[in-house]
């Protein structure tokens, strides 16, 4: 009988053991996800939204095929603001269950907006582009997505594939297994027991107890309750050793383990719960030299219309009459001051998903540079808006850092000491009116530039004492840069107009001028009177409402706009 019991125990081990490792083969986990798309919409954009590019957390790598391939990576909000109301294809990825595949859908997004050119657009963070294929891993972040197209007018490449390589990874033993193999252990065990037991008792006979042979006593007879039965002793175990088997087997089925297929569940990264910076200093970087070199090459040639490609507002209006300014200079180079794009000592992009957007860049070493750039509309290029040459002995204040960006505040902003839109009649004050300006407290007046223009409105009170002199300050129409800092504060760049006019008090006498006032006036002085013009970039910095720190002038740039006679035709 303990045979019968050991043979059914190794058996049902064997085939709880087979049991276990069919699902231990069955169970292997995958370690590469899959999915393509073959472009049935005849579309001219792609757009491949960071959701789908995080679905599984794994490196995620991206092929595209066609005969130009172009793929734009930028955060969601501006690659969507730069499609802007064209029509485009957005990829999603849909799971099916009961297969256990995944596969890309195209959702259509229609619109009559104008088809345009991605290439080289200052939207992007990265650009790639190749006749063919075009290979690459992207960021997982939650934010970055990707716009695949070709030339922004031809249709889009066909053939796109996403593939995620999952991390190593071995599937749990399943506990049939263990148990399979403790029980055909024990069916061993118990069979050697047996067949050693055995084996004394045949060894017993062969020597025997005394002479002769022993004695045979007959079978006791045992007649069953139940009836006759025709199999008798050990052939009747059989048939109940391979369904004890068989029932061992089935009830440990349970215990085999569930695979998890990743694939089912994908799980995208939300999209972060805060503006993130709109430009990356590689963007920056990027951009920068690209603007320069048009400036570069402008202000060698002193070529108004090449500025436009890469210069705008306060920027572009001060350039053009420094160029103006030295053409009338034959015998000397008054090319004005270089912009420069290295080394880079300060990047601070604005946290936005709106438009216009400017970033801040401070660059030089000898003569430090602000420089603002900015975009329009995601379409539009950044261009240089301001510059500013820091102020010798000023203390900036902390800002952001680059990958956080500064908010972007409105002009008309509560929260800082004062509003901006005063700063030009403030700074204003204190140039006519000095020490007794109301404005004193609260914006310091001890730097350079107010010095130095001060200096000068009063270097003309005293010498020009028989004219009347009027010093007008005025706030120009082009929009301020406003960006945060960390102490709550802002960054405030403002453009202002100076308009000096001096009019003779007696009949006959004149107005004497010199310097660039005389060169743009085509003379010496004037009988009627003359009238001049400066442009100033200015930049602040505004500290919170509530603080007890003074406004401070940062940097300034000064430019001589026109001089021309009073009354003159």
């Amino acid at each position: 009988m303990r045979f019968w019991l050991a043979l059914t125990l190794f058996v049902g081990g064997l085939v709880s053991g087979s049991v276990g490792l069919v699902n231990q083969i069955e169970n292997t986990p995958i370690d590469r996800i899959v999915t393509s798309a073959q472009l049935e919409q005849q579309t001219t954009y792609v757009y491949i939204p960071a959701s789908l590019l995080s679905s599984y957390d794994a490196p995620v790598s991206l092929e595209v095929r066609g005969e130009d391939v172009f793929v734009g990576v930028g955060r969601d909000v501006d690659i969507l603001g730069w499609l802007g109301e064209s029509p485009f294809v957005e990829l999603r990825l849909i799971v099916n269950k009961q297969s256990e595949t995944a596969s890309l859908v195209e959702l259509v997004r229609s619109g009559a907006g104008e088809l345009f050119d991605p290439h080289g657009s200052d939207t992007w963070r990265e650009e790639y582009s190749d006749v063919g294929v075009v290979r690459l891993e992207p960021v997982q972040d939650g934010e970055t997505g990707l716009l695949v197209a070709a030339s922004g007018v031809d249709l889009a490449p066909r053939s796109i594939s996403l593939a995620w390589d999952l991390p190593p990874a071995s599937a749990p033993i399943a506990p049939i297994t263990f148990i399979g193999v403790g029980l055909m252990s024990l069916g061993t065990l118990l069979g050697a027991l047996a067949a050693y037991d055995n084996w004394r008792r045949q060894r017993a006979r062969r020597r025997g107890t005394g002479s002769g042979r022993p004695k045979r006593r007959p079978p006791r007879r045992v007649i069953s309750q139940a009836g006759p039965d025709t199999r008798k002793g050990r052939r009747a175990a059989r048939p109940t050793a391979f369904v004890a088997s068989a029932l061992i087997a089935t009830s440990l089925t349970g215990c085999v383990t569930d695979y998890e297929n990743p694939l089912l569940s994908p799980s995208p990264l939300p999209s972060p719960e805060q503006l993130t910076a709109a430009v990356t200093s590689e963007q920056a970087t990027r951009i920068l030299a690209e603007t320069v070199e048009v400036v570069s090459a402008a202000d060698e040639n002193l070529d108004r219309e090449s500025l436009e490609l890469r210069v705008a507002g306060p920027a572009l209006e001060t350039r053009r009459y420094a160029y103006n300014l030295a053409r009338r200079f034959e015998q000397e180079d008054r090319r004005p001051q270089p912009i420069l794009d290295q080394p880079i000592h300060l990047f601070l992009p604005p946290a936005t998903d709106a438009w216009p957007r400017s970033m801040i860049v401070v660059t030089g070493d000898e003569s430090p540079q602000l420089l603002v750039l900015r975009q329009n509309s995601a379409r539009d290029s950044f261009k240089l808006y301001q510059y500013f040459n820091l102020l010798p002995g000023s203390n900036f204040p902390e800002v952001a850092a680059e990958s956080v960006g500064a908010s972007v505040l409105k002009q008309d902003s509560k929260f800082l000491l004062v509003s901006p839109n005063v700063l030009a009649d403030a700074v204003g004050d204190i140039l006519n009116n000095g020490a007794a300006s109301t404005w004193i407290e609260l914006i310091d007046p001890n730097n350079q530039y107010l010095q130095d223009v001060a200096g000068v409105q009063a270097a003309l009170v005293e010498t020009l004492s028989n004219a009347n002199l009027d010093f007008g300050h005025e706030l120009s129409d082009f929009p301020m840069t406003l960006l945060s800092t960390a102490d709550g504060g802002a960054l405030v760049g403002l453009y202002m107009y100076d308009t000096y006019t001096i009019i003779p008090r007696e009949p006959g006498d004149a107005v004497a001028i010199s310097g660039d006032e005389a060169v743009l006036l085509g003379s010496a002085g004037s009988a009627t009177g003359i009238e001049t013009r400066y442009a100033a970039m200015l930049l602040f910095h505004v500290p919170a409402s509530g603080s007890q720190s003074q406004i401070t002038l940062l940097g300034a740039t000064q430019q001589l706009l026109t001089a021309e006679s009073i009354g003159a035709q």
